[in-house]
């Protein structure tokens, strides 16, 4: 099933009162309402006063194919007429998110965050790691009490410090969407059409993998935040115990210690060596996303090749 969706095209080089007539002469509704955030039945061209001389385009709710089609016109449209995008220019895309859960949302969050570093290495420098103060990083999050303990939706926004996130939390309470800010401007309808199906390929995978998730036992006797982190840690994949302990900030000894008392808990955690390194795994039965999960999982090969080689070839530059 496809969700719904929508895009923000940050873009300069060309007047707003230009951009609407291109708009128009290919058939476009387009409105000029001055800055507002309301959700429109047309195209709405806003200004933005973070984009140097230049303004914002934001599309209508957009669904499936007709909904790709429509942008795909839109964005050509916008680059006959001379439009371009500069580093001050992003590129934001909204899901439609009123049929996510608490679990759900904590799991698209939670695996963005541990494959952020995979994702920046396709972006350029500009909007990797925190370099960009409108779309800061998610890593930490995961690891706050506040998103950690919130029961509901509103709970897990509010978690978010803002909304100058790569992945943004707070259009939930706006919206009733999630928000994808990382992805740099640009006025190219393919590469903007890619990073969409990524995106809501990602979010499909997630909700599965929520939906996977079975819950770990009670304890026997108490555990610790930090115990839980650890749990938390491997139920998401991360098996390696040299970077689950630089994860954590902990050291090798500190770690055993923690997973010996986890494991006096009741809870089940193997121990292995593979290629030099210690890895721990929890028993099938209390593995949320299984060994096998990645960014790539659940996301058309053809995305996932045309990212990796964008990585490659960012990593050249």
């Amino acid at each position: 099933m496809s969700r719904k969706f929508g895009i923000e095209l940050e873009i300069t080089g060309i007047t707003q009162s230009k951009a609407a007539a291109a708009l128009r002469a290919v058939g476009i509704e387009v409105i000029t309402p001055g800055y507002t955030h309301r959700t429109t039945l047309a195209w709405k061209i806003v200004p933005d006063s973070s984009v140097n001389n230049g303004f914002e385009v934001v599309s209508p709710i957009l669904e499936g194919e007709s909904g790709r089609e429509e942008a795909d016109t839109v964005i050509n449209a916008l680059k006959t007429a001379g439009a371009h995008a500069d580093r001050s220019c992003g590129l934001h895309v909204h899901f439609d998110a009123a049929d996510l859960g608490v679990e759900e949302l904590r799991c698209i969050i939670s695996r963005y965050a541990r494959w952020e570093a995979e994702i920046d290495a396709f972006m350029p420098p500009s909007r990797r790691g925190s370099e960009n103060r409108f779309c800061r990083s998610v890593r930490g999050l995961p690891e706050s009490s506040d998103f950690r303990n919130a029961s509901t939706v509103s709970g897990l926004a509010h978690a978010q410090p803002g909304r100058y996130f790569k992945v943004n939390l707070q259009s939930l309470l706006r919206q009733g969407t999630i928000e994808f800010r990382q992805h740099n401007g640009i006025v190219d309808a393919d590469r903007t059409l890619n990073w969409v199906k990524l995106l809501e390929e990602f979010i499909a995978e997630s909700v599965r993998v929520a939906h996977a998730s079975a819950p770990v036992p009670t304890p026997a006797v108490s555990l610790l935040a930090s115990h839980r982190r650890i749990i938390e840690h491997l139920r998401n994949g991360l098996t390696n115990a040299a970077s689950l302990a630089e994860t954590l900030g902990v050291q090798p000894h500190s770690l055993r210690a923690a997973i010996s008392r986890i494991r006096q808990a009741g809870i089940n955690i193997r121990s292995t060596r593979r290629g030099g390194s210690t890895h721990y795994q929890l028993a099938e039965a209390q593995t949320a996303a299984g060994s096998n999960d990645s960014l790539w999982a659940g996301i058309d090969s053809k995305i996932a090749k045309f990212y990796r080689n964008r990585a490659a070839v960012m990593a050249l530059a």
